[in-house]
């Protein structure tokens, strides 16, 4: 995203506006103060001179800090045109009389384009991403509740559906599902991370439908299992009771197929049958078998407990 070029200068001017909203300081010098932009991305800060460039017709400056509290990370510290009042307006963090703007001048974002630039600087000074499934999330963090209010309806312009969170002194701007997360990177520009975005997505969506149809299946083959082998127990019980001879001659022949072929499907024990029988049929012979079986277990425990 660092790396895209607005055409126009009205969207070279947003695009700064919207970094400096992020990422820029006022620090108060001897002299006067200045305004500052703040980043840890070499990338962000090469961009930063660029904007400021044409903007301002000058190059600001850039400084180089390191940070101790975070182990000595680089911190490029952009130094605004000397002319704090003349830049502050520009950027649209000021009105026109010098008093501080809480939300988003609307002369910087009224064309489509200056408003995809607004958000892809803001983006680059304060944003985050993450592609990790299954909370895909996108924010904008600010430290203005009508700043956030205004980002909301930058993005409602475009069709998405953002939400305020309040995270410490800072209200976050922030999207939720996958599709509004790659609309979001599209209207920015950030061609490279969307294309790799969208193949996480692709890869990850593919993998949990692989693993829900591998379950499925497992599911399924346990079930089978299971009333497989409780079909045999009770055919077992049956000839150890009365003897499958005694049975009806379809019943007779399907529990000699279940207790030769324990693991074949009712399809497969239907096309064994002598003639061919349907799924169905097997299925309503095999409740008959287990109805026989519950008798039997039944009687037993009758003559067990007259016994006793």
């Amino acid at each position: 995203m660092a790396r895209v070029t607005a055409e126009r200068p009205c969207c070279l001017r947003s695009e700064l506006a919207g970094l400096a909203r992020a990422a820029g300081q006022v620090v108060k010098q001897p002299e006067g103060p200045r305004l500052e932009i703040h980043t840890e991305n070499p990338a962000v800060a090469r961009k930063a001179l660029r904007l400021a460039r044409a903007v301002f017709g000058v190059q600001g400056t850039l400084i180089v800090r390191h940070q101790r509290r975070l182990r000595g990370r680089r911190l490029f510290c952009l130094v605004l045109p000397e002319d704090f009042t003349a830049t502050m307006a520009t950027l649209g963090l000021t009105d026109c009389f010098g008093h501080p703007l809480a939300g988003i001048r609307r002369a910087l974002v009224q064309r489509a384009c200056c408003r995809r630039a607004y958000l892809r600087g803001f983006f680059l000074g304060r944003g985050w991403v993450s592609g990790k499934a299954p909370s895909y999330h996108l924010e904008f963090v600010t430290s203005s509740k009508a700043l956030a209010a205004d980002l909301l309806q930058l993005l409602a312009g475009f069709g998405l559906t953002g939400r305020i969170n309040v995270r410490k002194n800072n209200y976050v701007v922030y999207l939720k599902k996958g599709g509004a997360v790659s609309d979001c990177l599209r209207l920015m520009g950030a061609s490279g991370a969307l294309l790799d975005f969208e193949n996480q997505r692709v890869l990850r969506d593919v993998k949990n439908r692989v693993n829900r149809l591998v379950n499925c299946d497992t599911a399924n083959l346990n079930k089978t299992v299971e009333a497989a082998l409780q079909r045999k127990d009770e055919i077992e019980l049956i000839s150890a009771r009365i003897g499958l001879e005694n049975l009806p001659r379809e019943l007779k022949e399907l529990a000699a197929l279940r207790l030769s072929h324990p693991e074949a499907t009712l399809r497969e024990l239907g096309e064994m049958m002598r003639p061919p029988v349907s799924k169905s049929c097997i299925n309503h012979r095999l409740r008959r078998l287990s109805a026989i079986a519950r008798r039997l277990a039944q009687e037993a425990e009758q003559v067990r407990g007259q016994n006793l």
